[in-house]
């Protein structure tokens, strides 16, 4: 659901977190400062926590679609809801879109969806938290989307049905403002209790989670930025007076710290997940015995590889590469035996590749093909003798054999620059080289140059 913390991660939410408390604790005796009037800060402050706040809900919302874990969807609701209500207090407040604001409010509205929002973002967090205690587990596939629809839309439909109160229900609503001052709203019961639901919230997360995962140690920043922004504006006692404003700012950090802890453990997980993608795709091009490349990469590889140095007038050359004897040797020492042969003779041709674009695969069996771009036909077979050299120097003990040790025969096939070669064609040279090898006495390298082939012969050490 969330990456674990660190001591790292640790270190900077407490960074955060004293950051702000030396902000509010800062502001507090200048919070009543009356300051400048700017037109420009509301909309750019509402329109910064409506976006941020919409968009950890839809990181979460995603989140919950995959995981099916209803916590998330329940606190995506939570952060959809204060969106909502964000926006609707933007329409209302007096002197942003009219001197009254818009949808017939009057004058105790915006402070009333404030009080609104920052008393029902909190007790939303809560009850996600509650909604996990009661359902640890991932929702059935079945009931994913109704329960989706229930956690987000319920808190949504709470927003509006809030926001309409405020708006049409001045009559019923005790009186929070008298102009731009605050003083009933920071000496009324509403006031005292948002501030006792946002601590309370925050203490009631750090007790039963121990802030374990990395999005419940930030939703801790984001509840304590959010306590910042109540308490400074209550004492602050007026709009656009210096802690008015400074609240506003602790609002926008609240609403983007958790959003951005979401978007770094997803660039976190796309690298996780690049990783283990290359890893799988490593995984799947080896040979399980060898640990070389094997034959699906080679048939996946070579034709890219011929294709491209045919399309640049590049030569390339193939050797085919058979263990002598292979079947005898199982037959006598064993199959245990054989496959420690195996991963010798493909160690033994691995360590001589020096250039970065060679490559050896296993073909299948106790064949091996080794594709060398770039490569003219005299140095291929020069290359070719050298890997049989390798070999030889193992010593891997055949006493069935005349050298009485394993050799290989090797095919060396090479593709010219002037005359462009299908992929299939060149193999089946280096093939018919191979078996030519073989077919001389093994233990030999042949070189296919048309027919006849000419064949190298190559002393066991």
């Amino acid at each position: 659901m969330s990456l674990a913390v660190t001591r790292q991660h640790r270190v900077a939410a407490y960074a955060v977190a004293g950051f702000i408390l030396c902000v509010v604790l800062a502001t507090l005796p200048v919070a009543g400062v009356a300051e400048p009037h700017i037109a420009a800060f509301l909309p750019l402050f509402a329109m910064a926590v409506f976006t941020t706040e919409g968009l950890t809900a839809y990181l979460l919302w995603t989140q919950f679609m995959i995981t099916r874990g209803p916590f998330l969807a329940a606190l995506a609701g939570a952060y959809a809801y204060t969106s909502v209500t964000v926006a609707i207090q933007l329409l209302v407040f007096p002197g942003v879109f009219s001197p009254t604001g818009l949808l017939g409010t009057g004058a105790q509205g915006a402070v009333w969806i404030w009080a609104f929002w920052h008393c029902g973002s909190p007790l939303l967090i809560f009850a996600a938290l509650l909604v996990r205690r009661r359902f640890p587990a991932p929702l059935p596939r079945a009931q994913t989307r109704l329960a989706g629809l229930v956690l987000v839309g319920g808190p949504v439909c709470l927003s509006v049905a809030l926001c309409s109160l405020a708006i049409r229900g001045e009559a019923w609503l005790p009186k929070l403002i008298d102009g731009h001052a605050y003083q009933r709203l920071a000496h009324s019961p509403s006031g005292i209790g948002i501030a006792i639901v946002g601590a309370a919230t925050l203490l009631y997360l750090i007790v039963t989670t121990r802030l374990r995962s990395l999005l419940e140690l930030w939703l801790a920043v984001a509840l304590f930025a959010g306590l910042g922004d109540v308490l400074v504006t209550l004492v602050a006692n007026a709009r656009y007076s210096m802690g008015w404003y400074v609240a506003r700012l602790e609002s926008v950090l609240a609403s983007s710290t958790v959003l951005g802890v979401l978007i770094w453990e997803i660039s976190h997980l796309y690298r996780e997940l690049h990783a283990a993608n290359a890893r799988l795709s490593e995984y799947v091009s080896r040979d399980g015995l060898t640990g070389i490349f094997n034959r699906r990469y080679f048939e996946e590889r070579y034709p890219a590889a011929l294709a491209e140095a045919n399309a640049e007038r590049r030569a390339l050359s193939i050797l085919m590469v058979d263990i002598d004897h292979f079947k005898r040797f199982n037959d006598t020492l064993g199959h245990l035996r054989g496959d420690e042969c195996l991963v010798a003779v493909a160690g033994a041709l691995q360590a001589s590749l020096r250039r970065s674009a060679d490559f050896v695969a296993r073909f299948g069996g106790e064949e091996f093909v080794v594709v060398l771009p770039d490569c003219e036909r005299e140095m291929a077979a020069r290359l070719a003798e050298n890997l049989h050299a390798a070999v030889a120097r193992l010593a891997v003990a055949a006493p069935f054999t005349e050298a009485g040790c394993v050799s290989v025969s090797i095919g060396v096939a090479t593709a010219r620059p002037d005359e462009p070669i299908q992929a299939a064609e060149l193999l089946a040279h280096a093939d018919a080289a191979l078996y030519r090898a073989k077919e001389a006495g093994r233990n030999r390298v042949a070189a296919w140059q048309g027919v006849p082939l000419t064949l190298r012969s190559v002393h066991a050490h």
